[in-house]
């Protein structure tokens, strides 16, 4: 009896233990192997999941039959059994295949480089003859092991397709998915997400989908020949927690990506930019969502300022400038959170290279400057903290023509800056630097805490119109332009800066601003700083504290005319120091302090005629409610003044003096003015002037006097 009992124990452990390896619970399943026609032409049975057995060599057992036996037109699927299996070894894919994971999680073992690859490794092929008609879809690649080296890198290749594939968990490694010299890739509906950079790595260009350049130090694959990648569409996909998002950090110059599209995807708390377009041309960046992230997208045809990473061209490349991008409709949310010391929402970037020496040793020259980009309809939020921010920087660019023909275009974006507390760091709305022929038209830029350095802003640019722009808030101005070589500034509204409302500074020349509608700036409301314009007109400034239009240094304009300003407390146009106006015409001027002057030339300034101005008759229905006073309608008081004419002129409510010429260098034509209500009517003194058909009215003192 005893013996009976422990046969039977016995039997049950062996029993067990075998049943470790076989039982139905262990089992995964067969990967089966299809033709196109669905049929199943070859069966490799996975015993198990333990890592030891590698399931590896199963798989790739499966690709290779695929490989031996697949033509262009009859695709095999190598369909993995649902499961969880771990690499110490890359999959090898090869042409003709589709990868179907069936929702599988592949994970990374020790020792494993690159999950999937193209190819043996040992294959030399050129231009994008090596791997077609690939697609890998419906699993996870989850890598919970260190590494430098990416998920996926794929080389030489055409018409290839990962749908709905989740790449996740990486510590160290420097890219999700990686192409070179491939073409006609599609992207969809995958998630990159959880990367993870330490040390040295954390200065790195990581990016989660890498577009690369096939160079030699860049991309380890065979027949590094410089073929670029093209035709590659990203749609539907989620980023989410990885250092920068899609692009290229390397670019030879002419060789370009072409007809690439980055459309509908989402992009969630991203370090550094969520798209780098570095070298595209003929692509769409559009309808995708940013947020959270530390910068947006970035379109260049050089890497950087200092052009790390930038090689001459190959093969008798030829460097071109129009690229043909439209950056369209994406939202882009930015918060500070990334390793750059500047960030930006949108920016396009080139320059001109002077004898460049590259990494190889080769030096050339060559005019990158990007041409061919549209920026439209985009909503830019922003609470970066930076040293440097830009919510729109465009720098080294050369539009096709001057307004709106011209093929760099910055249309109807909204940009909103909402910072809690205050910054002392420089941050611009669109900042336009050492640029031609750029058009800036409707667009929409508010920052409600005053905490932006300026709206636009223009530095040694040519050709730079901006035109229908809303600007609320700027603690210094709405528009600046520096060094800018003909520009038109016309019918902006420009409200609440703390400074001036337009700012035409030193070295500009060749500049209008018309039609204007500035509002409640802190400032002057147009300034004019030893700069040289043609005609400031048809503005509407209201309730500027300082001087509405003013003039100063060695600021030139040669006509300020048709102007309305209203609710001033201090001058309306004021020109100091050595400034000059030829013509000060037809301007509506209702001041509301009597310490203040409709017009005033003062110190070593002159102008030439100051013509059919109406000052304080309130003749507008937004200033028939002002109690509007002055102390001098008009005042000259310059030594170098050549006034020649002061005609037609109405002036009213003045304190002390209509028309008042207290210096001048010559002796003007006074005629044809009408002054009502105030203590002169017209004074000169140390000047000579000719007086004739003059009309006063309720003058107090005289009508005229020589002091």
């Amino acid at each position: 009896m005893k013996k009976t009992i422990l046969s039977l124990v016995l039997t049950a452990v062996i029993l067990m233990t075998f049943a470790v390896f076989v039982s139905a619970e262990d089992a995964v399943g067969n990967i089966e192997v299809k033709n196109s026609a669905g049929e199943t032409v070859a069966t490799y049975e996975i015993v198990t999941n333990n890592p030891s057995l590698e399931a590896r060599d199963i798989i790739e057992k499966a690709l290779r039959y695929a490989r031996d036996n697949a033509t262009p037109s009859d695709i095999h699927t190598v369909k993995l059994p649902k499961g969880e299996y771990t690499l110490f070894q890359n999959l090898n894919l090869y042409s003709n295949t589709v990868f179907d994971l069936s929702g599988s999680v592949i994970k990374r073992g020790a020792g494993c480089a690159s999950m999937v690859r193209f190819g043996g490794g040992d294959a030399v092929v050129y231009g994008y003859d090596g791997y077609k008609n690939i697609t890998v879809k419906n699993g996870v690649f989850d890598s919970d092991d260190k590494g430098t080296s990416s998920l996926f890198r794929f080389a030489h290749a055409s018409n290839v397709e990962i749908n709905g594939v989740t790449f996740r968990n990486t510590t160290d490694v420097m890219h999700l998915l990686t192409f070179a010299a491939s073409e006609n890739v599609r992207i969809k509906n995958c998630t990159f997400s959880d990367m993870t950079i330490t040390g040295k790595l954390g200065s790195y260009n990581c990016e989660a989908v890498q577009i690369d350049v096939l160079k030699e130090g860049y991309f380890s694959y065979p027949a590094q020949d410089g073929t670029p990648t093209r035709n590659v569409t990203v749609t539907g996909c989620t980023f989410v927690n990885v250092p920068r998002g899609i692009g290229t950090h390397t670019a030879i110059a002419g060789h370009y990506f072409d007809g690439m599209v980055i459309k509908g995807n989402t992009f969630k708390n991203i370090q550094s930019y969520a798209v780098r377009a570095l070298n595209y041309i003929n692509s769409d960046i559009s309808d995708n969502r940013i947020t959270d992230c530390g910068s947006g997208i970035s379109c260049g045809t050089v890497t950087n300022s200092a052009l790390g990473n930038f090689y001459a061209p190959m093969k008798g490349a030829q460097v071109r400038q129009n690229v043909n991008v439209s950056i369209k409709n994406n939202n882009i949310s930015l918060k500070s959170n990334g390793a750059d010391t500047s960030a930006f929402g949108i920016r396009l970037l080139g320059a001109k290279v002077s004898k460049f020496k590259d990494k190889d040793g080769k030096t050339f020259s060559a005019d990158c400057r990007i041409a061919g980009v549209r920026v439209e309809n985009n909503t830019v939020t922003s609470s970066v903290n930076k040293k440097s921010f830009n919510a729109i920087h465009i720098d080294g660019a050369v539009g096709s023509a001057y307004g709106k023909k011209s093929n760099i275009s910055i249309k109807n974006n909204k940009i909103v800056f909402s910072y809690k507390k205050k910054t002392d760091n420089t941050v611009y709305g669109i900042k336009i630097e050492d640029s031609t022929n750029v058009y800036c038209y409707g667009n929409s830029i508010t920052d409600k805490k005053t905490n932006i350095h300026s709206s636009i802003v223009a530095d040694e640019c040519s050709g730079i119109c901006l035109e229908k722009n809303s600007l609320s808030g700027a603690k210094s101005f709405g528009v600046k332009l520096t060094k800018v070589n003909k520009a038109k500034v016309g019918s902006n509204t420009v409200t609440n800066t703390k400074s001036n409302g337009i700012y035409v500074y030193k070295g500009s020349k060749e500049i209008t601003v018309s039609s204007n509608k500035i509002k409640k700036c802190s400032g002057y409301g147009i300034a004019v700083s030893d700069g040289q314009v043609k005609s400031i007109s048809s503005n509407s400034i209201y309730a500027c504290p300082k001087y509405s239009i003013y003039i100063t240094g060695k600021g030139k304009v040669s006509s300020v005319s048709s102007n309305y300003i209203c609710a001033g407390k201090k001058t309306g146009i004021y020109l100091n120091k050595t400034a000059s106006a030829t013509t000060v015409s037809k301007n509506i001027i209702d001041v509301v302090s009597k310490s203040a002057e409709g017009i005033c030339v003062n110190n070593k300034a002159t102008v030439t005629d100051i013509t059919g101005n109406k000052i304080n008759a309130k003749s507008k229905k937004e200033s028939k409610k002002l109690k509007v006073k002055c102390k001098n309608g008009i005042r000259i008081n310059s030594p170098s003044c050549k006034i020649k004419k002061i005609t037609g002129n109405a002036v009213n409510q003045c304190s002390e003096t209509g028309i008042y010429i207290a210096q001048a260098k010559t002796k003007a034509t006074v005629t044809k003015n009408t002054v009502k209500k105030a203590a002169y009517g017209i004074r000169y003194k140390k000047a000579k002037a000719k007086l004739s058909k003059n009309t006063f009215k309720s003058c107090s003192k005289a009508k005229t006097k020589v002091i």
